[in-house]
């Protein structure tokens, strides 16, 4: 005999409200799209309803919910809140005084409930299996109920009441959840659900949980005598929870739980202007570079201390600012926007898109077909094949021919970025001093500044805004009579600031002696203290800031690096030789360029600072800066290094990376001679035109004798600028030898360009400021 036992529900928290419905997905033959079904409500901070502060103790923004160490990318939905606006702006907005009687009006907050993994805080791909059946509720009437999970081990439920055989969609709808098996992720309008949280975790002094104190700081002047004055019954928002019924166990299609999430934030924020084109970038799956970038990033985040280097995802910007091109991170080595331009100059480029130090052409984002370039590349006809190749662009493609292509990416490509952040000398070094600073103030306990370096990267300049925020307000007295204690909460903050700007100091000292830990004569660089000379610290910190840490580089470098390898290899099909091997052509690549950019003596660091600075005479440590002509800006580039500029970068690579005695030096040779004849011929038209301007003159009434002089101040300084990047004597060009090229080509020559619309908000790779007194 069956025992009459009832199953009880784990569902802990029901809403009332209403329910409506959208669609999301591609909606493309391999992709159809899925069913939102939403429930739309309020939340506030009437405490007598019950269910507010229910939901506002499971609501919290994402990086409260999931560790972010714990995400992989394609789990990462949202950005950093800019806690310094909410608190300057948005709870202002919401206890306003002049209007405290009024309600505000809010935009909806976007909520997805987000099914959880069995015993792991990480994102399920799919709901528990969803039923609908009709029942009879204990009111008397029917209601659809849609629920996912089993009686017990429920995740949501919808309740809608049934009249007359149709669905009653308003009012008298609820959704139940269980908060143990799915999580309330904000993926719109967090900024505002921050300012609403605030006031409650201020009323209610809840604060305590890990996840939430580091950014009490930013709330702490709205104190709790201060919000009680406030009718705060009137302070209700509107909420929409987001669920995808069609996505349980059952479904078979390629889209999941989190790809619809992110397609709902992509869908709300992407002609916001608030939203970067990194983080677009990070989350958009309609796009194969997208793709590519996020396993690279991945491969990154699961990199450990076993693998010899100390790379972090900490060491990559993730939410670059405004989309400006200069890292802002001071534990940043590179950022999204840099590895996503170079991935498409890997990917995309045509081998005529450089010519030697040309400024490259084309738009790579309007270029959506793989064909040919790309799928040579990745092998795409051969690994897909012929039908579901045709059918794949980058743009519009599979998750199968995706998971393929980004595999064979990974393989071919992905590795060596992976390997070149984390082998080229200056970049180890670097994270290196990152990765021993987050030591430090581990080994410190220090709970204030160490998540201001690491927990979120947008985190530091939004604590600097909410500390002049703060002086702001007490200075115009808004908050009367709790001033004194708001001087005190300032003063702290101040002295944390300073705290991170030491860290900050401590952290480019430790990379300067990493950047230079092979020179064997130190002294030289130290003062009598023995220390490093001020001076010295100074240059390798405009080096990694102004070259270093560019797109322009960093393209140049990488992407440069597998432009030149497919050139010779091309060249050697042609003669039905096998192609070269990558990863040791690799190898050779990384010593060359390490032997440059790691000196290992003082004779050799004067030389770097020579090439990038000035002439750097005497002894190092009376720092004796004199100008000089045959720098880099002065000999290769003297414009604004905006990114199409990278091949003058790669030009310098050349220089540097020789290949010796191996099948890759002819080719390399062949395209460092053309970016000599090119950057020459640049150099001795800046010549001319500055002796024309001197002397007053024509260039139609140059006389022999001029032209002379001007070649050869051209050559003399291009001939220092070649010494000192490493060539002997015997090995520069003669003067001849750069005349008498078949054809001269001016490497400031404007390239064909696609469209005009590619533009970046800062140049990046500026001059490096002359020191004071020089």
């Amino acid at each position: 005999m069956a025992l009459g036992l009832s199953v009880t529900s784990a569902l802990n928290l029901t809403l009332e409200g209403s329910v409506g419905s959208f669609s999301v997905g591609a909606g493309s033959d391999t992709q159809k799209s899925v069913e939102v079904k939403y429930f739309l409500t309020h939340v506030g901070l009437d405490f007598e309803n019950g269910s507010n502060e229910e939901v506002l103790k499971h609501l919290a923004p994402v990086r409260e919910i999931f560790p972010t160490v714990d995400l992989e990318f394609d789990e990462i939905m949202q950005r950093d809140i800019d806690d310094a606006r909410v608190s300057s702006e948005l709870v202002p907005y919401l206890l306003d005084h002049k209007s405290r009687d009024l309600v505000k009006l809010f935009p909806p907050i976007i909520v997805v409930v987000l099914p959880v993994k069995a015993y792991e805080n990480k994102p399920a791909d799919l709901y528990p299996t969803v039923i609908t059946e009709v029942e009879m509720m204990p009111e008397g009437h029917e209601a659809q109920i849609i629920r996912s999970g089993a009686k017990g081990q429920e995740v949501f439920e919808f309740v809608q009441p049934l009249q007359n055989g149709k669905l009653y969609e308003h009012d008298l709808v609820r959704l139940r959840l269980n908060t143990n098996k799915s999580r309330l992720v904000i993926v719109d309008g967090q900024h505002r659900a921050m300012a609403l949280l605030a006031v409650y975790r201020n009323l209610k002094q809840d604060w305590n949980d890990a996840m939430k104190a580091p950014y009490k700081d930013y709330y702490e002047e709205w104190t709790t005598n201060y919000i009680r004055k406030f009718e705060l019954k009137n302070i209700s928002l509107p909420v929409m929870f987001c669920t995808f019924p069609q996505l349980d166990e059952s479904f078979d299609g390629e889209y999941n739980v989190k790809m619809a999430a992110r397609s709902i934030f992509l869908t709300l924020n992407k002609t916001a202007r608030q939203v970067s084109a990194s983080r677009n970038r990070l989350l958009d799956d309609n796009d194969l570079i997208a793709l590519f970038l996020r396993d690279t990033l991945s491969t990154i985040k699961k990199g450990d201390l076993h693998s010899g280097s100390t790379l972090e995802i900490s060491n990559i910007e993730l939410d670059q600012a405004h989309d400006r091109v200069k890292i802002e991170s001071p534990i940043a080595i590179s950022g999204v926007n840099h590895i996503y331009y170079l991935i498409e100059h890997i990917v995309l480029n045509k081998l005529e898109d450089v010519n030697g130090a040309k400024p490259r052409a084309g738009n790579y984002y309007l270029r959506t077909d793989l064909e040919p370039a790309a799928f040579r590349r990745l092998n795409g006809r051969n690994l897909l094949g012929a039908d579901l190749a045709d059918a794949t662009s980058r743009q519009f493609y599979t998750s199968a021919a995706g998971d393929i292509l980004t595999k064979e990416f990974r393989e071919r490509f992905g590795n060596y970025i992976v390997s070149a952040f984390q082998r080229f000398a200056p970049y180890a070094a670097h994270s290196g001093a990152v990765y021993w600073l987050s030591e430090q103030l581990r080994s410190q306990a220090n709970t204030r500044v160490r998540p201001i370096l690491f927990e979120g990267q947008g985190i530091g300049r939004t604590f600097a805004a909410h500390t002049a925020n703060l002086a702001a307000k007490i200075e115009s007295q808004e908050f009367g009579a709790d001033a004194p204690k708001l001087r005190e909460i300032l003063d702290r903050l101040i002295g944390t600031q300073k705290l991170v700007d030491e860290s900050i100091s401590k952290l480019k000292f430790e990379r300067a002696e990493r950047f230079l830990s092979n020179v064997s004569d130190k002294r030289a660089l130290k003062t009598e203290e023995g220390v490093l000379h001020p001076r010295v610290v100074d240059f390798v910190n405009k080096l990694y800031d102004n070259i270093l840490t560019t797109v322009a580089f960093q393209t140049a470098m990488i992407a440069g690096f597998f432009n030149e390898l497919e050139r010779a290899n091309l060249e050697r099909s042609k003669q039905s030789l096998d192609g070269l091997d990558t990863q040791t052509a690799f190898d050779g690549f990384i010593t060359d360029i390490n032997g440059f950019f790691s000196p290992s003596s003082s004779r050799e660091f004067k030389r770097l600072v020579e090439v990038f600075q000035d002439t750097l005479e005497g002894e190092i440590r009376e720092w004796k800066i004199t100008p000089s002509n045959s720098t880099f800006r002065r000999v290769v580039y003297r414009g604004e290094m905006q990114p199409a500029q990278w091949p003058k970068y790669k030009y310098l690579i050349l220089e540097i990376w020789r290949a010796a005695g191996t099948d890759l030096e002819s080719s390399l040779t062949t395209e460092r001679e053309k970016g000599r004849r090119q950057i020459f011929a640049s150099l001795e038209q800046e010549y001319q035109k500055d002796f024309l301007t001197r002397n007053l003159k024509r260039e139609e009434n140059l006389t022999s004798s001029d032209r002379t002089e001007i070649t050869n101040a051209a050559y003399e300084a291009f001939k220092k600028f070649l010494r000192n990047v490493g060539w002997l004597a015997a090995d520069v060009p003669s003067k001849r030898a750069l005349e008498e090229a078949p054809v001269v080509e001016d490497a400031a020559e404007a390239p064909v360009v696609e469209d005009e619309s590619e533009t970046w908000e800062a140049p990046e790779g500026a001059d490096f400021e002359p020191d004071e007194g020089e």
